[in-house]
């Protein structure tokens, strides 16, 4: 036997392996991950038309930094779709709330860099909430007024092929203004999961799944969030000092330009004219040497 029936016969055995890896992979994707996708697209279905019905009182409550609680209104709209390729397949499901602006607090926000912040805040949690602004001479904002206003939308995603025997989960602002993903065996999924997934996505639970977490992983989390506050707090404080820098140049500067035209005033007013002086008249002597002036400046 030659080198090339050698690499022929090991090229052979290897393609035999990946050919049988991949008959398991479908196999196991048949009999396991069909099924269970089959079953948890099933149950949104019943859940979705079952709320859609009822129309039932759901809200959410989203804290803004800075701002403070967004109050939602959960409209009955939610809706399930399914993608289901060869060898895939993927669950998603959509619903709208609508921002209770009367349950929103109102703030007034001063100073350029606060405003500035305020509005991005906003922006990355993708609705509006600036009413009533004031700009200065240089186009830029100088104080607002903010109240919450708009919807936010809301997704869930199921997803799983055959390369992976995991169930890729991911939901979008339904309990906080982010993206959560979660991994879950696919031969986890039983009735209790899709209990405690129905009741996250119907806003009863703030939680998909309890996970335990070990007490290493529990400190570095709790120091991780010190650390996040007080880096807000900083934040803060160094908003406030350049908020209160800028009320201050911007008085100075209406200072300066009041003192200017004040002066220029006076430049432009008519002045007055000098006063002429007067010379005293000469005072009379009533004694001796007025008496001897007297009589030598007589005339015969």
């Amino acid at each position: 036997m030659g080198l090339l029936d050698d690499l022929e016969e090991e090229a052979n055995k290897r393609r035999e392996s990946e050919e049988g890896a991949l008959k398991q992979k479908r196999e196991a994707f048949k009999e396991l991950t069909i099924p269970a996708m089959e079953n948890l697209y099933g149950y949104l279905q019943r859940l979705a038309k079952t709320l859609n019905f009822l129309k039932s009182e759901r809200r959410a409550s989203y804290v803004i930094p800075g701002y403070g609680s967004v109050v939602c209104r959960i409209e009955s709209d939610m809706n399930v779709q399914a993608q289901m390729p060869m060898y895939s397949r993927e669950i998603r499901l959509t619903v709208t709330a609508i921002i209770d602006a009367s349950a929103c607090p109102v703030i007034q926000v001063e100073g350029a860099s606060r405003v500035e912040a305020m509005i991005e805040v906003f922006r990355r949690a993708g609705f509006d909430a600036m009413q009533k602004s004031e700009k200065d001479e240089r186009g830029a904002y100088v104080s607002a007024r903010f109240q919450a206003v708009g919807k936010i939308q809301m997704a869930a995603s199921f997803a799983a092929d055959m390369n992976s025997d995991q169930l890729r989960m991911e939901f979008v602002n339904f309990d906080a203004l982010v993206v959560r993903k979660q991994l879950l065996p696919i031969s986890a999924i039983n009735d209790e999961v899709l209990d405690s997934i129905g009741k996250y996505l119907a806003h009863q639970q703030n939680y998909v799944l309890r996970e335990a977490v070990s007490d290493e992983n529990r400190e570095t989390w709790r120091a991780k969030l010190e650390a996040e506050e007080k880096k807000r707090n900083w934040e803060q404080k160094i908003a406030s000092v350049q908020a209160s820098e800028e009320e201050k140049l911007r008085k100075s500067q209406v200072g300066r330009i009041t003192g200017k035209f004040r002066s220029v005033t006076a430049e432009m007013a008519p002045k007055k004219p000098a006063p002429v002086a007067v010379s005293p008249a000469p005072a009379t002597s009533t004694g001796f040497l007025g008496k001897l002036s007297g009589l030598f400046g007589k005339k015969n």
